[in-house]
């Protein structure tokens, strides 16, 4: 969504910390944006939990014209940093 997009990672000993932001670039009623905040941490062996906080537009494509603010929390397998 959007035209711009900033997408900046950081690993911290065993976690990794990350922030998203997006932006259309345009001005008045057709702006649109969002910024995501997302936290990976060890859990056991390659098991990770995570969490993901999200305001703006475009989470989704059914939501892609809803503003909205959404906090996620779930596990992962997959390192992806």
């Amino acid at each position: 969504m959007g035209r711009g997009e900033l997408t900046i990672a950081r690993k911290w000993h065993d976690q990794v910390f990350s922030v998203q932001a997006r932006h259309s670039l345009r001005s008045g009623e057709n702006s649109r944006g969002s910024a995501q905040l997302a936290w990976s941490f060890p859990v056991a062996g390659d098991l990770k939990g995570y969490v993901q906080l999200f305001s703006g537009y475009g989470e989704s494509m059914i939501d892609f014209n809803h503003r909205q603010t959404m906090i996620g929390v779930g596990f992962t397998v997959h390192d992806w940093f």
